[in-house]
């Protein structure tokens, strides 16, 4: 596997997904809060899924939320033991600095790709803790299934890093692709769609995913 590189495996929707995922070698586990999305969770359930099982030592969980104010999101942690907060909608620096603020927690901001992107990531200098890049489709705010140029992967990197903050790739990564997506060296990747079978993670899909970043490694050694 690419050397340090970090993984997310985000919308987890039931106890099964749940399992699958923990038991990867995935950093952060994801779970969207968000009703606009068909992966969308309560705080209820996922607090009686965490119960059953517990994340292994170091896995951090992330609650994905879409335009929500920050007492909304509060609600949410003060159920879940959330250790970072995924701005994914329009939220402006200072409303992720609110966020920040009234939870306690860091806060990733999802930048959609396009020409003003880069421009964009710059506006939350200080704000973010860490950036989510994925592709932009009109009238949907992720989880589409949908890739981008992955060539200005490394511009986004950058640009992270001038920040101090790590980077995540999103959008259309499956076993199939994420060999190329490796060689342009993302800091992390971020996976919803790409590990499912009929909308429900598959341990199948994820092992697959798995041995392939594993023989990008070997190739790239």
């Amino acid at each position: 596997m690419a050397q340090n590189l970090q993984v997310k495996y985000c919308g987890n929707h039931s106890l099964q997904d749940l399992r699958y995922t923990m038991n990867s070698r995935a950093d952060y586990l994801g779970f969207v809060f968000a009703s606009v999305s068909k992966r969308c969770v309560s705080a209820e359930q996922v607090g009686e899924w965490l119960e059953e099982i517990p994340p292994k030592k170091g896995q951090k969980l992330v609650g994905l939320f879409v335009n929500s104010t920050a007492e909304d999101i509060q609600a949410v942690v003060s159920q879940v033991p959330l250790d970072i907060i995924q701005c994914h909608g329009a939220e402006t620096p200072d409303h992720v600095d609110e966020i920040s603020a009234v939870t306690g927690l860091p806060v990733w901001k999802a930048i959609h790709h396009d020409e003003t992107a880069l421009h964009r990531m710059r506006a939350y200098k200080g704000k973010a803790a860490g950036f989510v890049v994925d592709c932009k489709v009109k009238g949907q705010w992720g989880g589409t299934g949908k890739s981008f140029d992955w060539t200005v992967v490394p511009e986004y990197t950058a640009e992270a890093s001038r920040q101090g903050v790590p980077c995540f790739i999103a959008g259309g990564i499956r076993p199939g692709n994420v060999a190329e997506l490796l060689r342009y060296k993302p800091e992390g990747i971020d996976i919803s769609s790409g590990i499912e079978r009929d909308g429900d993670k598959h341990e199948e899909e994820i092992s697959r995913l798995e041995e392939r970043m594993n023989v990008d490694e070997a190739e790239l050694s």
